[in-house]
Parts: structure tokens; sequence; C-alpha cells
């Protein structure tokens, strides 16, 4: 036997191990991006309603990353402050009530949700990504109660009432170092692999309604001519802010965007897509994520592409290409519209079983795209069209790592030793570096081969585990069973 244990920074650590029995499987990408986005908004994925006991929310998202795992994801995205709250103790917001049934109110018995999740899907070699909604701060606000803790109520003039929810007022310096403020607490306080805006910037656009920041525009707007530009550098204000705080505090926690599909329609501009959405990242949301990738602001994209490969105004293949042509070297994860399989909608091809996977064949065979984010997590349970089969027997049948987003790495070398029982192999090894930040994101790669086989670390296939540094000056093990 030969044995080489390497560790990485920045990039997962590495076992190797030479041994007989491991069959030849097909070669897919070693490193995509496999993530599922978890909605805590109006109990979407979880928790399943509001106030449920502590270790019954716990069971469930136990569940959850059983699933996942199981169907070869190796990223959860979950959503812990959907609008001003917060699922985790936050100096700055109140508890959130789709998590324990009234804002303000901790979970029973206590515990840290956040903490939980982080740990729990490490456990399972899951990286952890911080979904957070920036602007949205009290959603149908005719019929909520605002909590005296609310920041809405503390501080109700950084707030816009927009149809029936308000808004944080991005014109407003003190929103946006409110919100920055909210996540760099997360970023310095938890061991988060990634923070992760969704599509909501300025809200969608309701027709002959105009949103109310008028007032602010001419407080603030002295140099810009036009209000959507002063809009677009409110946004992107926040973006390089958030950007350049995280950097500055843990350089290695990614930052990522996921916006709506479509970044400008041709007929606007000849840098945008071919495409005829009603409304757009940069005309009506005030996002302008191409020039966020150009200026390097974000380490990552998920770009929601919910629509088909050959649906006319939107065609997944003609944005999923337009992504790949302007990712500006940043890495392009694909949002996947698991939700509308076999749905009811008009869009009859999502009745296909082939329209899916015909788009992951598409994603990997575009060089700029790097893997995908599915929404949402429920979509999963039903199976629909066996989505998750074709996943675990063909798509993701091998493990992948996360691609890499960091220049600068460096490998040591460890001893690493096994021993056998009745049922069983037994690795052990011991980390041999002292604790740091990056420990907390490490994860060991345990490579297999057959005796006598070249070591080809490229291929997934040879990956025989994931396996996280979830306690760092322990010795490290893993058990599997051997079948050959």
């Amino acid at each position: 036997f030969r044995f080489m244990v390497k560790k990485i920074n920045l990039l997962p650590l590495l076992l190797l191990l030479t041994i007989s029995g491991f069959s030849q499987q097909h070669h897919a990408p070693k490193r995509e991006f496999r993530g599922v986005w978890i909605a805590s908004v109006a109990n979407i994925d979880w928790p399943s309603k509001p106030g449920l006991a502590s270790e019954e929310q716990q069971q469930e998202f136990l569940t959850i990353l059983k699933m996942h795992k199981a169907n070869g994801m190796n990223a959860v995205v979950v959503q812990i402050r959907p609008a001003a709250d917060a699922f985790y103790p936050s100096p700055h917001e109140p508890w959130s009530a789709w998590l324990t049934g009234k804002s303000g109110r901790p979970p029973q018995p206590y515990y840290d949700p956040l903490l939980f999740m982080i740990e729990e899907s490490h456990k399972q070699g899951l990286e952890f990504h911080a979904w957070f909604n920036p602007y949205r701060g009290i959603v149908n606000v005719d019929t909520a109660r605002i909590d005296s803790a609310s920041v809405a109520f503390q501080h109700r003039e950084w707030f816009v009432k927009y149809d029936k929810n308000l808004y944080f007022n991005p014109g407003l310096p003190e929103a946006r170092k409110h919100v920055t403020n909210v996540i760099l607490d997360v970023v310095n306080r938890y061991n988060v692999d990634g923070i992760h805006f969704d599509d909501y910037f300025y809200p969608y656009k309701v027709a002959k309604l105009n949103f109310p920041d008028s007032t602010t525009f001419l407080k603030y707007g002295n140099e810009f001519t036009s209000i959507d530009d002063w809009r677009r550098n409110n946004v992107n204000q926040l973006i390089k802010n958030i950007s350049d705080s995280i950097r500055k505090v843990k350089p290695f926690v990614q930052f990522g965007i996921s916006p709506f599909g479509v970044w400008r329609n041709q007929d606007k501009d000849p840098a945008g897509s071919a495409t005829q959405a009603g409304q757009t990242c940069f005309d009506d949301l005030y996002a302008d994520v191409r020039e966020w990738m150009k200026e390097g602001w974000i380490d990552y994209v998920t770009p929601q592409i919910y629509w088909s490969i050959g649906f006319e105004k939107a065609n997944y293949n003609v944005i999923a290409r337009w992504w790949n042509d302007n990712s500006f070297g940043k890495r392009v994860y694909i949002g996947q519209a698991t939700y509308r399989i076999n749905g009811n909608n008009p869009d009859t091809r999502w009745k296909e079983a082939n329209q899916l996977p015909n788009q992951l064949r598409l994603n990997r065979s575009l060089k700029n795209i790097h893997g995908s984010v599915y929404f949402s997590s429920k979509s999963f349970i039903p199976n629909p069209l066996g989505i998750n089969d074709s996943l675990r027997s063909n798509f993701y049948r091998h493990p992948a790592l996360s691609p890499t987003w960091k220049d600068s790495t460096f490998a040591n070398h460890y001893p690493l030793s096994f021993t056998t029982d009745a049922k069983s192999i037994i690795l052990q090894w011991k980390e041999t570096d002292s604790y740091n930040d990056l420990s907390a994101h490490a994860r060991y790669i345990i490579y297999r081969f057959n005796a006598g086989e070249k070591i080809d670390l490229s291929n997934p296939k040879n990956i025989l585990a994931v396996v996280a540094d979830t306690n760092p000056k322990a010795t490290k093990t893993h058990r599997y069973k051997d079948n050959s």
C-alpha cells in the first residue's frame, strides 16, 4: 500500500490511498458546484412551519441534508435573514417569526440554529453559504405586527412602503450601513463558507406604482441626472462595501450573487442577451451584476435561468451562453428551476423528463459555467420525473470538489494509517498544523485506487469520500465498507 495525506489551504485537504478493488467508471468534472437553496421565507423549505420545538427543527434540517448529500450535492445555500430578521442570535435584528412563531422570540429550548446548521453541513462535507435578502424589511405590512425589536419599528425613517411590503431605502447611507453591519456580524462570528444575496435589490416593479424615493433622490442624488443611474449606484455602493469588508476580515469567505436570469435585453443594449424578458436586472431591479463581475466585487454569480430550452422570449440555451460569455473570470453557477419540473405551468417543456438533464449537459459544455444551484429544496422531495435518480446515477454519481476561486494555495503532507475490522476499513490521520480560521473550512478528500493503477487526481471516480475538519485537534477517522 502507498499512503499520502496532502493538505491544501483555501482548497480541500487531500488523502491519497492506493488499495485494491475499485471499478472504473465514467469521467465527470472533478470540480463542480452543486448547491441547493433552502428557503426560510414563508417556511418554503425549512422549518416546515413556525414555532416547532428545537429538536423538530433540527431533525427536519438533518433530513434535508441527508437527501441532498445522497443526491450528490456539495453545498447548501440557506436563507438565514429573509426580511430584516434572523435565524441566529443577532445584535442587530430580532429572531424571525418564521422560525419561532413570533418576532423576537428565541427557539425553545434555546439553541443557535445557524451554528447548528453550519456544523451539521460541514460534517456532511457540504459548504454552507449564508443567504441574505438585503433590502426586504416587513412582508405584508398592512397585516403584520411590527415588534418593538424590529429595525422597522426603531428606524421607520429607513424604510419605504412599496405595494404590500416595507423595504430598506437603498438611497440612504444609514440603511446601507445597517445591512453591511448585519452581514459582517455573521462573517465575524460564524464559519460560513460564503455570503449569498438573491435577486431582490430594488423590488420587482408593480404596474403603475412608483418606488417612493424621489425625496431621497433630491437629497443624495445631486451628481446624477437620472434617478435610474442613481439607484444603480446605490446598489453598487452596497455591493462594493460588503465585498471590501468581507475581504478585509476573512478573504477566504466567498461573496456570491444570484440575480434574475436576464441582465439586459439586446434591444436595450447590444451587450445584452437575445431575449425579451419583461423585467431585467439592470433596468428594473437596478442591479448591474455584469459590472460587479467586471470589477471583481463578487466571487461567483448564480443567474436564475428559470426558463426552458426552447422558450421563445427567454431561451435557456441563449441565456446560459450569454452568462458564459460574460463571466469576466468569475465563477458562474446556474440557478436551476427544479420547482418547475412536471409542474402546472403553461410551458409544457417542463413535463419532458430530459429538460433539466439537457440543461445540465449544456452547462458542462460551456467552459465558464462551473455548476448549478437548485431552487428549491422541497422540489426534490417528490422526485419529479425521476430527477433524484438522474443525479444519483448519472450527473452526480461521483463526488465533486467545489471550484477553486483563489489563486494562492500551498500543501503539506501527513502520515496516514489504516486498520480493519469484520465490517469495514478504518483510515486514520492526525492534523499537525496549528488551528486557524482556515481550518474550519478545510476538507479532507480521500482518493482510492486499484493496486498498480496510475494515480490520477483529475478523475473524480477515484474520490472515496469528502470529510470535514470538524475537530482540528482530534485524530481524524473515516470508516468505510470495502465490497471488493
